[in-house]
C-alpha cells in the first residue's frame, strides 16, 4: 500500500453498485437514508445530521492517516446512495486489514447491495492490494450479521470477550472471522454463483 492509494483512492465498480470515497458531500444523502435501528449494534448512534457529519469527519480523518479507506454505496441505475462500508486497519507491511463499519439504508437491506459491495471489496483486496487476510467483526447478538459474513465463505475463529463498549454502555463480545488469500478463489466462486442465481430469478419472475 502507498501513499497515493489513500490520497488518490479508486472508485470500486460493479454490475449494479458502485463505491465511492467518501467525502463530506455525501452527509445529506447518508442522514437522508439514517434510520435508528442501523445503531442498534455498533459503538455509534446517529440520530442528528451533525451527528453524521462527525460521523463522516472520523471516517476521512482515517483516510488521511492512512489507516482506512471509507466509501459509499451508489446505486448505479438510479444514482442513490445506499449505505456506506470501508476497509480499515490497513497495515500494508502484514498485508492485512478489516472490512467492516458497513450499513444500509432500509430499502436496501435484504438486497444485492451487501453481497455485490463485499465481493467488489474483497476483489480488490486480494488481487489488487495483494492481501493475505481480511477479517470481519460483529457483535455476538447479531444474529443476521453473522449469517451474511458465513454465507461469504468467511472463517469463523471465536470470540473476542467484551471486544468494546456500545454507545449505549453496553459491553458486546464480538465474533470474528476472515478470509485469507488461500480461500479467496473459493470465497469468490461462491459469490459468483449467488449472482447468477439472483439473475435467474429475476428472469423467471421469483
Amino acid at each position: 500500500m502507498n501513499d497515493t492509494l489513500f490520497e488518490n483512492p479508486p472508485v470500486l465498480e460493479g454490475k449494479r453498485i458502485r463505491l465511492v470515497p467518501m467525502e463530506f458531500e455525501h452527509v445529506k444523502p447518508l442522514f437522508k437514508i439514517n434510520d435508528p435501528s442501523i445503531w442498534t449494534y455498533t459503538l455509534t448512534e446517529i440520530r442528528t445530521e451533525k451527528e453524521m457529519e462527525d460521523w463522516v469527519a472520523e471516517a476521512i480523518r482515517l483516510r488521511l492517516e492512512k489507516t482506512a479507506l471509507p466509501f459509499v454505496v451508489i446505486i448505479k441505475d438510479t444514482n442513490q446512495l445506499a449505505g456506506a462500508t470501508r476497509l480499515f486497519n490497513m497495515n500494508g507491511k502484514q498485508r492485512c486489514c478489516e472490512l467492516g463499519s458497513t450499513w444500509y439504508g432500509v430499502e436496501y437491506q435484504r438486497t444485492f447491495v451487501n453481497s455485490e459491495a463485499k465481493f467488489l471489496l474483497l476483489q480488490f483486496c486480494f488481487e489488487e492490494l495483494g492481501l493475505i487476510r481480511v477479517q470481519l467483526k460483529t457483535d455476538e447478538r447479531n444474529l443476521r450479521s453473522q449469517a451474511a459474513i458465513e454465507r461469504l465463505g468467511a472463517v469463523k475463529e471465536g470470540i473476542l470477550r467484551n471486544e468494546r463498549i456500545l454507545h449505549n454502555g453496553y459491553i458486546r463480545n464480538a465474533v470474528l472471522y476472515s478470509i485469507t488469500n488461500q480461500e479467496w478463489e473459493k470465497v469468490k466462486q461462491g459469490l459468483l454463483e449467488r449472482e447468477k442465481r439472483y439473475a435467474l430469478s429475476l428472469v423467471h419472475g421469483r
